[in-house]
This record gives C-alpha cells, sequence and structure tokens, in this order.
C-alpha cells in the first residue's frame, strides 16, 4: 500500500514523540536510581515511614494533646510539728513518701498538662490537709482532661517520719509507696493497686489485701499484733529473725511460704496450723484465700 505524503509525515512525527517519551522515561528511572542527592528514593520512604512513627509516636501521647513530660501542678507546705498520723484516700492514682532534710513537709503534685493548659489550674484541689494531728492526703485518678499521669510525692522530715502514732492507708487501684517510715501502727485496705512499706511497724499492723499486691519490708516488726489477710493478691513480707511470736495460719486454695514454719510443711496441704517464733510475744493472725502470702526472715 502507498502512503500519502501527508500520512508519511503523521507517522514520522509519531514514531518520534514514542521514541522522546521512552528515551525521558529511562533517562529519569535511572537518575533517580543513581542519584544520592536529598531526594534520594530511600530516603524518601523512610520519612514516610518516620511520619508514620511520629503519628504513632502521638497517639501513645494522647493525639499530641499534653505535654511530653510531668510538670508541677502544685506543692502544699506544712509545718512538721502539726501532724503524728498520717492518713491517705488514693484510687487510680500513685503516691510516693519520701524522708527527706529539714523542717517542713511538702506534698507536690504532678503530671501531663493538657495543652494550653496553665499547670497550676490543672492541680487537684484540697489534695491535702492537717486535722486533728493527721496528714490527709486524698487522691483519685481525675478525668477532667486538665491533666493526665498524675502522681504525688509527700515529703516527710526525718525527724517527723521516725516518730510517727499511725499511718492510714485506704488504696483502691492506685500505688502507694513508703519508705524509711518509723511508726507505732500500721493499717491498710488495699483493693487492686501496689503498696510498699519499707520501715518499722513497732506496735501494731492490719493489712486486708483483695487482688492487690503488697510488699512489707520491716526492720522491726510489730511487738503487739499482726493481722494479715489476702484474697486473690499476692502478699510478701520480711521481718528480722528473732522476732517473737505465736501466729495462727488459716488457708484456702491458695499458698503460704514461710521459713518460719515447722519443717515438712509444704505451705498447701494444711489448712490451719499455728507456729511461732522467739519468746512468742506478739500474737499474729495470717488469712490466704486463694492468693500467695511469704512470711520470712530478712
Amino acid at each position: 500500500m502507498k502512503l500519502s505524503h501527508e500520512s508519511k509525515v503523521r507517522l514520522g512525527v509519531g514514531i518520534g514523540a514514542f521514541v522522546l517519551i521512552i528515551g525521558l522515561v529511562f533517562g529519569i528511572s535511572r537518575t533517580l536510581i543513581h542519584f544520592d542527592g536529598p531526594w534520594n528514593l530511600d530516603d524518601v520512604v523512610s520519612g514516610l515511614s518516620g511520619m508514620d512513627d511520629a503519628l504513632d509516636d502521638d497517639d501513645l501521647l494522647d493525639g499530641g494533646n499534653y505535654s511530653a513530660r510531668p510538670q508541677q501542678l502544685s506543692s502544699t507546705t506544712f509545718d512538721a510539728d502539726e501532724f503524728r498520723y498520717l492518713d491517705f484516700d488514693i484510687n487510680a492514682a500513685s503516691v510516693d513518701v519520701k524522708v527527706v532534710d529539714g523542717n517542713k513537709t511538702r506534698v507536690i503534685e504532678r503530671g501531663r498538662v493538657a495543652e494550653g493548659m496553665d499547670a497550676s489550674k490543672a492541680a487537684t484541689q484540697n489534695i491535702a490537709s492537717v486535722e486533728d494531728s493527721t496528714l490527709k492526703v486524698s487522691q483519685f485518678g481525675s478525668d477532667d482532661g486538665k491533666a493526665i499521669d498524675r502522681s504525688v510525692t509527700v515529703e516527710l522530715p526525718r525527724r517527723v517520719a521516725e516518730h510517727l502514732k499511725g499511718v492510714n492507708a485506704h488504696v483502691g487501684s492506685g500505688d502507694l509507696q513508703i519508705a524509711g517510715v518509723i511508726c507505732d501502727g500500721f493499717d491498710l485496705f488495699l483493693g487492686a493497686g501496689d503498696v510498699e512499706f519499707t520501715g518499722s511497724v513497732t506496735d501494731a499492723l492490719s493489712a486486708e489485701v483483695g487482688s492487690g499486691d503488697v510488699t512489707f519490708e520491716l526492720y522491726q516488726a510489730p511487738a503487739k499484733s499482726m493481722d494479715v489477710s489476702v484474697g486473690s493478691g499476692d502478699v510478701e513480707m520480711t521481718v528480722p529473725n528473732s522476732t517473737g511470736f505465736k501466729a495462727s495460719l488459716t488457708l484456702g486454695s491458695g499458698d503460704f511460704e514461710s521459713d518460719f514454719l515447722p519443717l515438712g510443711y509444704d505451705g498447701e496441704t494444711i489448712l490451719n496450723l499455728e507456729f511461732d517464733n522467739g519468746d512468742k510475744s506478739a500474737t499474729y493472725r495470717f488469712e490466704v484465700g486463694s492468693g500467695d502470702m511469704s512470711f520470712d526472715p530478712e
């Protein structure tokens, strides 16, 4: 078939355009593959991945609506001579009691503050007060949106911390840590939280534990009485080897372990048991449901 002059021109233009397009595509692809400049494809892909990571981090920080680090929300100061008792009412929050030098007690609240919120305006109201020689600290996990991850630090002067008359703690699902305290009596009710106590209880200790975890590291054990019960939680206790007591144990389906127990007791087969140590001067009672309890010399 013989092509007209016009058809030949159109065919030539089409072929030329096709060749030009192929050349451009090939050249661009080689440039992108071998170019090590700032627009390297690997860098672009990595950058996009990094954006995903950043978004994930924001998700972990509640969409970036709260400060990345805790800030001080409030600080309340009390004179060391104003109280001899501590009372804690805690739920879904964290409280840490520390012994410090000086003559002033400070109750400090911290938390991650909402974007645009003044830290002082996010503080929990009436978090601490002194009534009837008792320092009362009440902290509940707040969902007001002003701050999250709230925590409280109680700084006790040494001369107060080592001569307390009593400590009373009602803890729901929060955490309580007390270190370096010496008190005559300690009374604890714990739901599902965690409690750690390191110090001395000289006279009487009472602890009722639900599904939470408790650790008592006693440098001096109660000389009068101890009454500890646990439901499905876990209790670990250590006392001086020289502690004198006579104890009774009631065991459900859980487990009780103690180096004070008579030889041959495996902690499971005997449901009711009496055992003693030293001068038998104090009266101790232990009750275990389906949880675990250990009572050992330090």
